[in-house]
């Protein structure tokens, strides 16, 4: 996790003067080139900033009910598992707003590089590739369509990372969208024998078609993260609490309070 990340997590734990604010978000490497003191800019790099009073600021996501919030289900190709030496090839998405789909964003990447291993899996080809949009084109696109919707994605960190790297590498700045990881949220809210994308779908029965292109898995995704939804707790209400709600970490400590409970039982 970047440090940056750290940083916007402390807002959902109370607010933050905006003195303190903007001091700290000149420190950030990943904002050098960018205005920090223009909010409207930090929502355009997806950060849900609003005003908590005259003065502190605060996150939009933890007063934003879940049927109410955004959600951009992302899904992404490569020809490579690493951000610095390789590109994405597609990207699919889908935008979630009050409960319904209400957009889709797909595009190929031009790219002279793809391995026969990836063409195989995706069914992409070179020749796709070399007369699709350029890189910058399709990130400045993808920016304008997410906006500061929450990024979600089956595996979140690594479409999250990959895409976020490639924006700053374009000049556009980073992701700061909140986001959430539907394999996360599966494994709290669907009974499942393995939580993989095609799996889950099909013990679900959802139709699924075209693995490994974009779009139709964000739309999987998409449709994994309604089913979810249908079971999450009644406590949980807010956008914010929804992502709080994922963490591998509250379920950890659910299972050793759990644990805790049991032992202090057995000794009594």
């Amino acid at each position: 996790m970047r440090a940056l990340d750290s940083y916007i997590f402390k807002m959902t734990q109370k607010p933050i003067f905006h003195k303190e604010f903007f001091a700290k978000m000149h420190m950030f490497k990943e904002l050098e080139h960018v205005d920090v003191e223009d909010l409207s800019m930090l929502k355009l790099l997806g950060l849900p900033i609003t005003k908590y009073n005259n003065y502190a600021f605060t996150l939009e996501t933890l007063t934003t009910p879940i049927m109410q919030g955004k959600f951009c289900i992302v899904d992404i190709e490569t020809n490579g598992s690493k951000p610095l030496l390789n590109q994405i090839i597609e990207i699919g998405a889908v935008m979630i707003e009050n409960g319904k789909e209400v957009g889709e964003f797909s595009s190929l990447v031009k790219t002279d590089i793809l391995p026969d291993s990836i063409e195989q899996l995706t069914g992409i080809t070179l020749s796709e590739l070399q007369h699709a949009p350029s890189l910058n084109s399709v990130l400045e696109g993808f920016r304008l369509f997410i906006k500061d919707a929450v990024f979600v994605a089956h595996n979140v960190n690594f479409d999250y990372y990959f895409i976020s790297h490639n924006l700053e590498e374009a000049g556009f700045g980073p992701l700061l969208n909140r986001r959430l990881d539907t394999i996360d949220l599966a494994r709290k809210c669907i009974e499942a024998p393995k939580y993989g994308l095609s799996s889950l779908t099909e013990h679900l029965g959802i139709a699924f078609e075209n693995h490994h292109r974009a779009l139709y898995d964000a739309k999987a995704t998409a449709q994994v993260f309604f089913k979810a939804l249908e079971n999450i707790p009644e406590e949980v209400q807010s956008v914010e609490q929804l992502i709080a709600f994922t963490k591998p970490q509250n379920q950890r400590k659910k299972k050793e309070k759990t644990n805790r409970s049991t032992t202090t039982g057995t000794s009594l």
